[in-house]
């Protein structure tokens, strides 16, 4: 074949994908243009992409400082409100600061800053002596009472707590040791009615083996169930008379006082009962000094009680009257019971074995007590 046919084939073909092309409405100059512009598109399209994955890591990342921040202040705030809630607490808000923290912190953040939440009181503070003053008043069945209780600090603490059940506590303040004699300041103080507590948070820590004094006023119905301080009623003549006695075994003292209400803690007891001068009060010991006061009105100071657990403690304020008898060592018995049942004999068997008993129990122990006292209501 010779050169020019050649040239025409390969014109032919030219001319022949020319026109294919330009039939397609594109010629090839068109193609390489459109991949030229192509290249630009794909990178733009690439740098969007791109600013937008980081544009959202770092607001993922602002989010998250700001989220961070916002519960460290709500932690720290919420440890300020409830620091302030408990001195509210005795207005109603206790149950909803104690509500707000069940199931929070662990349970060693309970056990240190929680205390009150036990069922048995922490071993922090152990009370050594009770100073309680009580003012009955029989025509309204009420009573009012301060107690000032001195106590030891067993492990360091700025919680005082200490039953009470039924009391409106009044006035509260805590006396430091002779070392820094002065009164310790109060954080908070609140009931935690589901144990039966009531919990004194003072500013700074109270030291072991220092003693400090806890003084209370309080005040309260004398109530009708037979538990902690009650009363009672007799027919007399005719006539239906009241008694206010008391009834502490086995937790019930805190329904009379605020004190440590458990068996372990043992203290000595010193009692002073103030009520109209036509009833007559009683304790665990002897009276003292009974002094008459001008308003018809008279108080009666308890000698010293031994070492004792509080469901030991007693008294009452009635208008009985006794019989009495005398062992062969010489202790004094008396048997105090309704008016009627001592003039019938009633109590003439009960003054007989206890007398029986208490001698055998005098030669048994080898020991002579002090005088005795049996305080028996008597149904008619």
């Amino acid at each position: 074949m010779s050169l020019e046919n050649t040239r025409g084939i390969l014109s032919f073909t030219q001319m022949g994908i020319e026109d294919t092309n330009m039939r397609n409405g594109r010629g090839l100059s068109d193609q390489w243009a459109d991949s030229v512009v192509v290249r630009p598109r794909t990178t733009e399209r690439s740098i969007t992409v791109h600013k937008r994955l980081i544009l959202g890591f770092a607001v993922s990342i602002l989010t998250l400082i700001v989220v961070t921040v916002i519960a460290v202040l709500l932690s720290v705030r919420f440890e300020e409100c409830a620091g302030e809630g408990g001195s509210r607490a005795g207005n109603g808000s206790s149950a909803k600061f104690n509500g707000s923290r069940d199931g929070l912190g662990s349970h060693r953040d309970e056990e240190t800053q929680q205390p009150w939440r036990h069922h048995r009181l922490p071993a922090s503070l152990r009370p050594r002596h009770y100073d309680l003053r009580l003012s009955v008043h029989m025509e309204n069945f009420t009573f009012s009472g301060e107690v000032n209780i001195e106590f030891e600090c067993v492990h360091t603490t700025k919680f005082i707590v200490l039953h009470t059940d039924g009391l409106e506590l009044e006035k509260v303040a805590v006396y430091s040791d002779n070392r820094k004699p002065g009164v310790m300041r109060i954080h908070r103080r609140f009931h935690h009615p589901a144990n039966q507590v009531y919990v004194v948070a003072l500013h700074r820590e109270l030291k072991p083996m220092r003693t400090y004094k806890l003084n209370i006023t309080f005040e309260a119905q004398i109530e009708n169930e037979l538990l902690g301080f009650f009363r009672s009623s007799y027919m007399l003549h005719g006539e239906r008379r009241y008694m206010a006695v008391t009834q502490f075994s086995p937790t019930h003292a805190r329904k009379a006082f605020p004190c440590f209400d458990e068996p372990i803690y043992k203290a000595t007891f010193r009692v002073i009962l103030r009520h109209d001068a036509s009833y007559l009060s009683l304790s665990n010991m002897p009276v003292e000094a009974s002094i008459s006061e001008d308003d018809g009105w008279v108080t009666n100071h308890f000698s010293r009680t031994p070492r004792m657990s509080t469901y030991y403690l007693a008294w009452a304020v009635c208008n009985f009257t006794y019989r009495e008898t005398t062992t062969d060592s010489g202790v004094l018995i008396r048997l105090y019971a309704r008016p009627n049942a001592i003039q019938s004999g009633a109590g003439n068997y009960a003054l007989h074995i206890t007398k029986r008993l208490l001698q055998f129990y005098e030669d048994y122990f080898k020991a002579v007590p002090d005088n005795v006292m049996l305080v028996v209501p008597m149904e008619p």
